[in-house]
């Protein structure tokens, strides 16, 4: 099976040259890619400062056991992808502030310790976006806590810091696929109302 659609947003937020800026990647098919959200003017010209590509893979071992990245147009309940969301700052100035938040879709279970660059600089939010330390805990009953199932992380967010003029950085973290997202109803809607 295939996932057919898979629509997240990746949110990069930097400081530089005075106010913050987001920039948006889609999924589509598991094919990412950065555009700008709209924004005024003024923060427009920023988020061209700081690009962001976002690439899946699929992680496979070989016969050998050592694993690979391949292409991810096709997957399965059951296996691992493996998101990586590069930052290319296209200014000669640093850019300082920078934030990644990437989201982890229904259907995934984040992979426990995946994210890097990890310890220190990466926290994880459920569907509260309310980020803390891997791994998150949750109150249960008798006022005790206990840890989130991985399944319920929704996002991951690095503080990055600054991103060097002209240079750039990436962060990643690897999901399981639990469920494989149908095709979204609407297309077929549309094709079968056109024919009316």
């Amino acid at each position: 099976m295939v996932i057919k659609k898979l629509t997240q947003i990746l949110n990069c937020r930097f400081s530089s040259l005075g106010a913050s800026a987001f920039l948006l990647a889609g999924l589509t098919g598991f094919a990412g890619a950065a555009a700008a959200q709209s924004a005024p003017a003024a923060e427009a010209a920023q988020k061209k400062a700081v690009a962001v590509v976002l690439t899946q893979s699929k992680v496979v071992k070989d016969a050998q056991g050592k694993e690979q990245l391949v292409d991810a147009s096709s997957v399965k309940p059951g296996d691992v992808v493996e998101y990586r969301a590069t930052y290319t700052n296209n200014t000669g100035k640093p850019v300082t502030g920078l934030v990644a938040d990437l989201p982890i879709p229904e259907g995934l279970e984040y992979q426990p310790r995946s994210a890097k660059p990890g310890a220190g600089l990466v926290q994880a939010a459920t569907k509260d976006a309310v980020f803390g330390a891997e791994p998150l805990m949750r109150k249960a009953a008798g006022n005790k806590t206990e840890p989130v199932p991985y399944a319920d992380y929704r996002s991951l967010r690095w503080t990055l810091g600054q991103l060097p003029a002209n240079g750039s950085t990436a962060v990643s973290a690897r999901a399981k696929v639990e469920v494989v997202v149908p095709p979204p109803a609407v297309a077929v809607q549309a094709a079968s109302g056109a024919a009316r």
